[in-house]
């Protein structure tokens, strides 16, 4: 991993300290329980803390603001269903997309100068990365790029974890200093492995950069992650099946009774997804365009071929060329509605088989080209009930790691507000990360 580390002073760069191109050393990370001794130290003496205990937190209110904060970060390691279930309920109630915590403007400029810096220094990165900074009242300290290594489990906030700590123990902190966290995706808010999510390592560490240093901390991200990201499985048994006797169902009980007798539908999705795909198709339209991809496309349409397999060498060469050409052909049909809904997109389909002229260098023996016609519509209607189902499931598990997020952040700002702040950045087309 390489790893950058520069100082911005009056709009020059240069290394903070012979050695720091490197990758940092790595810190032991402390425990939550340490954090609640130090706490606890602070009540009995107040030379403990580095900042006199000056805070509002400190002396009276100490204690029972630790343990809210504590109870609440373990609340979401071990009852994660529960969250689950509270963003369903929001998804069902149609408010997850209506909403989202973007940062203040004053807070957003500076994570946009931020990022223009750490891009003109180590270029432009669209997977995910973070960095961070310090920032002082001379200067302005500046770190990484990090990446997640999988492998080992880490991901690359925990490196920004552990070189931030790093950093304001070897330095003579002042109170208004502010630590600024990039991380392209939102932090994670469910990990398989023994570190607490990062969300929640990070809140806690802000938690405790702020009672023993007095330092603020803004946590700024560009994609809601959710609990894990697109790994979310909520949403992976909506087929085109699923979606069409969700459709043609009024309630969830006349939807599991249809789902039972039908051979496409695996299993009945639970009555919250299904009031989630249910309101998502009263929306009707969707961009086809957009969800189709590349060879993903032609593929939909190989099965026509086995309709003239058993022709001549000579007649199938000419029909697979008219096929190609036909199936460019279709694909325009796209470029022509920007939104529309399947039917929409089925009609166009029926248009286009009624009017092309399939096999048309050779004779029609047997009405073969309207077995072509037919053949085609099937393929046609597949690929446009797939897409459908396919962009139900992206739809909504975005809306479901947005609404994930920004019910964390309505939890936490009860006990943080002082001292962090955790949003969405909003980069204009100049700085656009997408």
């Amino acid at each position: 991993m390489l790893t950058r580390l520069f100082l911005l002073r009056m709009s020059r760069k240069r290394p903070l300290f012979n050695g720091y191109e490197k990758e940092p050393q790595r810190y032991t990370r402390k425990c939550f329980a340490s954090l609640k001794t130090l706490m606890h130290g602070c009540q009995t003496d107040g030379a403990t803390l580095r900042t006199s205990c000056s805070h509002p937190w400190v002396n009276g209110g100490t204690k029972h603001l630790t343990e809210s904060v504590f109870d609440l970060l373990s609340s979401w390691t071990d009852d994660t269903q529960s969250y689950v279930t509270k963003v369903l309920e929001h998804l069902k109630q149609r408010q997850a997309h209506h909403h989202d915590t973007f940062l203040t403007d004053s807070v957003n400029k500076k994570f946009l100068q931020f990022h223009r810096d750490m891009t003109e220094e180590c270029g432009s990165e669209d997977k995910q990365h973070s960095w961070a900074v310090i920032e002082k009242r001379e200067e302005v300290v500046m770190y990484g790029p990090y990446y997640p290594d999988y492998n080992s489990g880490e991901h690359s906030e925990d490196v920004i974890i552990k070189q931030t700590q790093a950093l304001l123990d070897s330095d003579a902190v002042s109170e208004d200093w502010k630590v600024f966290v990039f991380t392209r995706n939102s932090p994670c808010l469910a990990r398989n492995c023994d570190p607490w999510p990062c969300m929640l390592n990070l809140v806690r560490k802000a938690h405790e950069w702020w009672t023993v240093y007095g330092v603020k901390t803004v946590i700024g991200y560009v994609k809601c992650w959710g609990f894990k990201g697109a790994k979310e499985t909520l949403f992976r048994d909506i087929n085109s099946s699923q979606v069409d006797y969700i459709d043609q169902t009024e309630d969830h009980a006349g939807y599991v009774e249809a789902a039972k007798k039908s051979f496409g539908v695996s299993s009945p999705v639970c009555e919250d997804v299904f009031s989630a795909v249910k309101n998502l198709l009263s929306s009707e339209s969707f961009p086809l365009l957009n969800v189709v991809r590349g060879q993903d496309w032609k593929g939909y349409f190989k099965s026509m071929q086995s309709v003239f397999e058993s022709k001549p060498e000579e007649e199938k060469k000419i029909f697979t060329q008219e096929l190609d050409t036909a199936v460019e052909a279709a694909q325009a049909l796209l470029l022509s509605v920007e939104n529309g809904s399947v039917e929409e997109y089925l009609e166009k389909g029926r248009a286009f088989a009624t009017d092309c002229t399939f096999g048309s260098q050779v004779s029609d023996v047997s009405g073969f080209r309207d077995v072509m016609r037919v053949t085609f519509q099937q393929c046609w209607k597949e690929m446009v009930q797939d897409k459908h189902a396919e962009f139900i499931r992206e739809t909504l598990t975005e809306r479901f790691n947005q609404c994930t997020v920004q019910l964390f952040i309505n939890d936490v700002m009860r006990f943080t507000e002082g001292h962090l702040q955790i949003g969405r950045i909003q980069f204009s087309e100049e700085d656009n990360l997408h």
